[in-house]
């Protein structure tokens, strides 16, 4: 189905580093091939050559050989392209056009064409296969950040193109919907597609991929099969930067017992959104030197309830910080919030110049941020603009620039998302290091390595409501 031959690419005007060498790879029909590496390992360009991306939309000078299909891809109109290779990108924002679920679902089979009781017939089946009939007919901007990569997913897989491609699909998916998320490409890897998977977390396809490619540099370092993955020790992968092919797994315990002088206290937050009630009478506290994991359900309220309390959003109920009642507008001085969509936050024409934004450079600011770079492994990046960092270094910035804010409530929303094993266990480490200095730390996430390694307690929300408040009792 792919042949790569020779494969190189390099971004115009060096804006990237993560471009690809001499890439040889071959894919058969009906194959699930995992990409896996380090952020900046040249993944995602990888995955834009096969879906003409590269160098049709992103400039730059490709060479060598790639065969679709026993045709010759790089010579075929993007359009037709298009309908060959389907592709989930990473910020499923990029790739809607329509502001309604189920009209973006149905746009590629429109623009196949495909007859209008085939797109319904279509719609219905993926949309059951991933349980999202919720989600139909839903305007697309409000959905959180997981609901909007499940209908980026629903859109492709109803297209039922010959190859997949997809990067990252499971960062902002909680369990439940990784798992059926691995079982639908278990159904369309039966069913003959072929599927290629950049990933950095293993576990959903555990049983159905067949072969590991690991990258380095731009350039495929090893290609294991099913079997030689699955033998590979946690020291071995740990080694490679990536994660544990085995779920994580953790407990939790006893209730966690508010205190007075606890650094947040929120109370009976309720917020209504679209005239819908996403969070209702919310109230929990969390202190200094502790971690506290905020998890649930795609779309349970939990980013709303952090732009709340850091006050981005209005909503009814109090919170205090560090002994006082704040209002709105006063809650953006006492806390820093790290958005999902990192684009958002990054506005300096270098890496380094984002840590003095509103604020006058100084000889002891420049020292304190280049300290946090090399923290994050970013201070070869410092002279870089921002946006030409990978999705999960430009993570890592923003994560730096938090830790040197001096804010004393740090709210990081699923900060580990697109984060290769290495770099997840230095960010633990950040959190933690954190935590010791007094911070009071909040991370809204889906990562069950995360919660596993870094937490104290976790607080689930499910329905804009508060299931449980626990403490975290033993890490495995």
């Amino acid at each position: 189905m792919i042949e790569l031959k020779n494969i190189s690419f390099s971004y115009a005007n060096n804006c990237e580093n993560s471009g690809l060498r001499r890439i040889d790879l071959t894919v058969k029909k009906g194959e699930l091939i995992i990409l896996a590496g380090k952020s900046g390992c040249g993944k995602t360009t990888l995955t834009r050559v096969l879906n003409g991306l590269c160098p049709q939309f992103y400039p730059g000078n490709l060479t060598g050989s790639y065969s679709l299909n026993g045709q010759d891809a790089l010579k075929m109109p993007i359009h037709q392209l298009g309908t060959m290779v389907g592709s989930v990108f990473q910020d499923p924002r990029s790739q809607f056009f329509t502001t309604n679920t189920t009209d973006e679902i149905a746009l590629g089979m429109e623009n196949i064409p495909l007859e209008r009781a085939v797109m319904q017939e279509r719609v219905k089946a993926v949309c059951t296969q991933m349980n999202i009939d919720r989600l139909l007919d839903r305007r697309i901007f409000p959905l959180s950040s997981g609901e909007k990569q499940l209908i980026a997913i629903a859109s492709i897989c109803a297209m039922e193109p010959k190859v997949i491609v997809m990067d990252e699909p499971s960062a902002n998916l909680d369990s439940d919907a990784m798992v059926r998320l691995g079982t639908l490409l278990y159904r369309l890897k039966a069913a003959g597609h072929t599927i290629i998977l950049s990933e950095h977390r293993f576990h959903y396809v555990r049983d159905s991929f067949d072969r590991l490619v690991f990258m380095e540099n731009g350039a495929i370092s090893a290609i294991y099969d099913h079997n030689e993955a699955l033998r590979l020790k946690r020291e071995q992968l740990a080694g490679m930067g990536l994660r544990p092919f085995e779920a994580p797994a953790f407990q939790v315990g006893g209730a966690f017992l508010s205190k007075p002088e606890d650094t947040l206290q929120v109370s009976e937050i309720s917020c209504m959104l679209d005239s819908r009630q996403i969070l209702e009478e919310v109230s929990f506290s969390a202190r200094s030197g502790k971690i506290l994991a905020i998890a649930g359900p795609n779309g349970a309220g939990k980013s709303t309830l952090c732009r709340t309390i850091t006050g981005l959003y209005r909503a009814m109920g109090t919170v205090q910080i560090d002994g006082e009642y704040l209002k709105r507008k006063r809650r953006t001085n006492h806390s820093f919030f790290v958005q999902q969509d990192s684009d958002y936050q990054l506005y300096a024409p270098t890496v380094l110049e984002e840590f003095w934004i509103g604020k006058k450079e100084t000889p002891a600011l420049k020292e304190a941020a280049l300290a946090r770079l090399s923290e994050m492994g970013l201070d070869a990046f410092q002279n870089r603009h921002p946006a030409s960092l990978s999705g999960g270094q430009k993570q890592r910035l923003l994560l730096a620039i938090a830790a040197a804010s001096n804010r004393s409530l740090l709210v990081f929303d699923e900060p580990t998302s697109g984060l290769d094993g290495c770099n997840m266990r230095l960010t633990v480490r950040l959190f933690k290091q954190l935590a010791q200095e007094g911070k009071c730390i909040l991370l809204i996430t889906h990562d069950m390595d995360l919660i596993a390694e870094a937490a104290d307690c976790v607080i689930y929300l499910e329905q804009g409501k508060v299931r449980y408040h626990r403490n975290v009792l033993r890490k495995m």
